[in-house]
């Protein structure tokens, strides 16, 4: 399930920095603790957007104008999203580096059902490979049109938990946005930092659109987990490149949780 956490913004004008997606994974991480279930200590199989908002950009990094502020959240597990629910709404504000957020709304995106050929676009970067300390390894950069892109992409896939097999899983990178973007020296790919128990790495991501073939239920695990690696850390989600008939999303959280 995916779901649209909504907040108030408490500050018109305070900033996060550009890529902000470490000050939310330390929430989250705080939230999964505050939830006091052993069952989900370790739990990483869960994805997350960047805060999204009327932003303008400084050197600072995204000033955020608007007076609500939304991020997406999906796990295939709804006790896991209920419990990360219940225990946003029990804190009065949040302080996400120099922005302050007031939890107000949930909201549900209705379920999709998937053909076996999607095109997709990146609402956080795709990270393929894992990276080592004190080494460069992890910003090695690899074209998306290369062979080499693809596998490394399966493998990272293969090792997400319940995936043994991907079937007739093949990746198409949208080869004309990416001309596009070179021809005007302009990047899809970028070195982001990453953190594993506060030990500072770095790792390459892209964002661009693509074409996955694969099984309905492959497309669902994706969609509501991510794709690639550090999904828990919020890379990897994905959204549909086109807008889906009827998929605007419904009130979900009213002030308590239906069982």
């Amino acid at each position: 399930m995916r779901v649209r956490l909504i907040f108030k913004n408490k500050e018109k004008g305070a900033t996060v920095p550009f890529h902000h997606q470490y000050y939310l994974f330390r929430f989250f991480k705080g939230l999964i603790k505050k939830c006091g279930k052993e069952e989900f200590n370790d739990f990483k199989h869960y994805n997350f957007s960047g805060l999204k908002g009327q932003t303008t950009v400084s050197k600072s990094g995204l000033h955020f104008y608007s007076s609500k502020i939304t991020v997406v959240f999906s796990c295939s597990n709804k006790d896991f999203v209920d419990s990360i629910i219940e225990v946003l709404f029990s804190l009065p504000e949040i302080k996400l580096n120099g922005l302050t957020i007031i939890p107000h709304s949930v909201e549900l995106e209705n379920d999709i059902e998937f053909a076996e050929e999607v095109k997709y676009i990146c609402l956080s970067p795709v990270v393929l490979l894992t990276p080592e300390f004190s080494s460069d390894s992890g910003k090695k950069f690899i074209h998306p049109s290369s062979i080499e892109f693809a596998d490394f992409l399966k493998t990272a896939l293969l090792e997400k938990n319940g995936l043994n097999d991907l079937g007739g899983f093949e990746f198409y990178p949208d080869s004309n946005y990416l001309k596009k973007l070179e021809e005007r020296g302009k990047k899809y790919s970028r070195v982001y930092p990453i953190f594993d128990q506060d030990v500072p790495y770095e790792v390459r991501g892209y964002t661009f659109p693509f074409t996955l073939k694969a099984a309905p239920e492959l497309h669902q695990y994706l969609f509501e987990n991510g794709v690639g690696l550090f999904n828990d850390k919020g890379f990897g989600m994905l959204d549909l490149a086109e807008v889906t008939p009827g998929s605007q999303t419904v009130p979900y959280f009213t002030g308590q949780l239906e069982n």
